[in-house]
């Protein structure tokens, strides 16, 4: 196992009634006027806005608000907030929301503190922000379970034209603290709820498959969260209002990535399907949990047959997380790979990609653009025709 460091500086306020906690402790942290920012009209609707004021006014927090920060999150919906921020003199950001209301309020938070344009802040050679220096204080309360910005260090903002996804990357943009009612994640609708459940799943695998440095710990703790998503996410559908199946998606989504602790003492830090995936979302606005669970398969059968003395890894997952008993490791791997689809499809995942829209005329462009910082992949290297070949293979 390789050297690592492990820090988790977020404070994560879960259950029932944590929004109880929400004015004073953004007071302990010198908050006193704070940029309020949310998506769309879903926390008006279920409730959770007049909580969240409620709290502010209750502590004496006086707010300005930044609203309709789409899916996706935009560079403009960022640097509308960071004007906002600074024209009304805030010192505390307060993030209301999903994956995407979080991850563009962390590329706030480091953009108010940058006297030049946020783009110089996406991730650089160095693998990380490197120009962030200090942020903003920030804080969320999370609605919906799925990208684990709630508990990280990163965000991910779409940039130009051609809807590019970039990434905030620093120890510094680790929220102060987090408040998970799994309770408001009830009226999050069933096709969100479970791409949600993808996109956890895909981080636990991506920190999963890589080469074998006897991290032991590590990837059998992975193990045990991967299993509980397959257990609980089928609830959910049952009755989106089980609490417990909730609360242990929503843990789930937190700790898939909290201090990127699975990845820990592992080589490199890959992630080849989030960047193919995030060409899907940028040419077709796709859900990004959804382009996951559409390359998965394919990207799995496309590295064993590229790199099969990774098959050993694959046939492990198929016994451990996916119960297949066979003894022979390629006929496991398959049946493991088979078993994950089989799954995607109960979860109401698209079959492939053209049944999700993606037209085939596309899948070129999209290889080429998913590879243009460089190639994917740790257990075996993604260029642009490996890309292309994953895609059709998902098409």
């Amino acid at each position: 196992m390789n050297n690592f460091i492990f820090t988790i500086p977020t404070t994560a306020y879960f259950g029932k009634g944590q929004i109880n906690i929400l004015g004073n402790t953004i007071k302990s942290h010198g908050g006193s006027k704070v940029l309020l920012a949310y998506g769309g009209g879903s926390i008006k609707a279920n409730g959770i806005y007049d909580a969240t004021v409620s709290q502010l006014n209750g502590a004496g927090i006086s707010f300005v608000e930044l609203n309709g920060i789409q899916p996706n999150p935009r560079i403009e919906s960022v640097e509308e907030g960071i004007r906002i921020y600074r024209d009304n003199n805030c010192d505390f950001i307060l993030g209301v929301g999903g994956g995407s209301t979080l991850d563009a309020c962390k590329a706030i938070a480091a953009g108010v503190k940058y006297d030049g344009p946020v783009t110089d802040l996406f991730v650089d050679e160095s693998g990380i922000s490197s120009r962030i220096t200090a942020v903003a204080p920030l804080a969320t309360i999370l609605t919906m379970a799925g990208t684990g910005s709630e508990l990280d260090m990163g965000g991910v903002i779409t940039v130009g034209e051609d809807h590019k996804k970039k990434v905030v990357l620093h120890p510094l943009l680790n929220p102060k603290f987090s408040i998970l009612d799994p309770e408001y994640t009830y009226t999050v609708p069933e096709h969100h709820s479970m791409a949600g459940v993808a996109d956890i799943l895909c981080h636990l695998m991506e920190q999963y498959f890589t080469p074998d440095v006897a991290a032991t710990v590590q990837d059998r703790m992975n193990e045990g969260v991967m299993k509980a998503v397959l257990e609980e996410a089928p609830k959910i559908l049952a009755d989106p209002q089980d609490y417990d199946a909730r609360a242990n998606i929503m843990w789930a989504s937190s700790m898939a990535l909290a201090g990127f602790q699975f990845v820990l003492g592992k080589p490199g830090f890959p992630f080849p399907l989030h960047g193919m995936g995030h060409e899907l979302s940028s040419m077709y606005d796709m859900t990004h949990g959804v382009t996951l669970a559409l390359l998965t398969p394919s990207w799995m059968r496309h590295t064993i047959s590229t790199a099969p003395q990774q098959l050993p890894i694959f046939a492990q997952f198929a016994r451990n997380v996916m119960g297949v008993s066979e003894k022979d490791d390629t006929i496991a791997a398959e049946a493991g790979i088979e078993a994950l689809e089989a799954f995607y499809a109960a979860i109401k995942m698209p079959a492939n990609l053209r049944e999700a829209g993606v037209k085939e005329e596309d899948l070129e462009v999209m290889a080429e653009k998913a590879v243009e910082n460089g190639n994917l992949g740790i257990l075996t290297s993604i260029g642009k025709d490996e890309a292309l070949q994953i895609m059709r293979m998902a098409f």
